[in-house]
């Protein structure tokens, strides 16, 4: 079994023996697809340490039971109206100066990040009013404490990139004006994966395509270059003054398209009870869930 470090590109994480563990996709698909079943190398360690050791066993992993690619995670940081067109769609709602000067963060428990394809994605009555999806870029820090660093420094410092979809109850009677945290914060609550996708594949700054798919029909489509703040100026940003622990997990910010803003001008009714999200960044791959409403 060979115990040699070794370079990976595309990990995912699965239970094998009984452990959650780590492993490098075999033969990855350009616009990170995955089949239903597919070979990996079985890893030891955690991409957040950079020891990650691939033993050269090879399994086949089933694609539905895969877990979310991230191991070590102190908190999740997300950000907020980082593309011009949700910025415009949200004017209706809020201040005609909306768009931030800075980037716009909030956090989260680390608890809240959920598997790709979750086979239930529990949904409380505070969350069902004008629930939303948002296909986000997320990347994941390395094994360094980071506080008041620069952009060019941030670039050094992001280990990988997943999909994801950061849905979002909107406001309404039950949740009230403005209480996203609270209401995103539950128990495996956001699909995260498939993969772990290094930069070195990607680059550092990504420019990829990404999109949501709601019972099949498109609603979202971007491109990740399009954000307003890239991920080194989000990082950057998060740094000032404050402590970014290793394994910190960020989302990027979505795109315009939202469930919520699809009346012109008044809020939406959001999607239902069962309804099939599918996003997807090509080069990543796919999230899936199914909110099933409580």
């Amino acid at each position: 079994m060979a115990t040699s470090k070794s370079t990976w590109t595309h990990l995912v994480r699965f239970t094998h023996k009984g452990v959650p563990t780590f492993a490098h996709v075999v033969d990855p698909k350009p616009d990170g697809d995955l089949e239903e079943q597919f070979k990996v190398d079985v890893a030891t360690g955690d991409p957040v340490f950079n020891n990650i050791v691939l033993t050269g066993e090879i399994v086949t992993v089933t694609r539905n039971t895969l877990l979310a690619p991230i191991a070590t995670c102190p908190i999740v940081i997300n950000t907020g109206l980082n593309y011009k067109d949700h910025v415009t769609e949200s004017l209706f709602f809020a201040a005609p100066d909306l768009a931030p000067p800075i980037p716009y963060i909030f956090y989260r428990p680390a608890t809240s990040i959920a598997d790709p394809y979750p086979t239930l994605l529990r949904t409380y009555k505070v969350q069902q009013e004008c629930l939303d999806y948002e296909c986000e870029l997320v990347f994941q820090t390395g094994s360094r404490p980071l506080k008041d660093i620069s952009v060019e420094e941030a670039k050094k410092h992001i280990i990988g990139f997943a999909a994801g979809c950061d849905f979002s109850p909107r406001p309404g009677k039950v949740l009230g004006r403005m209480n996203y945290i609270f209401s995103k914060a539950f128990d495996n609550w956001t699909p995260v994966g498939p993969v772990l996708v290094n930069p070195s594949v990607t680059g550092v700054l990504p420019e990829l395509d990404i999109s949501t798919k709601w019972n099949g029909k498109e609603v979202q489509k971007d491109n990740s270059r399009n954000m307003i703040f890239n991920v080194a100026e989000i990082l950057s940003a998060m740094s000032v003054g404050t402590t970014v622990q290793p394994g910190t997990v960020v989302f990027s910010g979505t795109c315009g398209g939202g469930a919520w803003f699809l009346s012109e001008g008044k809020p939406g009714t959001g999607i239902n009870d069962g309804d099939e999200i599918e996003v997807e960044i090509k080069g990543i791959g796919k999230v899936r869930a199914y909110p099933k409403f409580d």
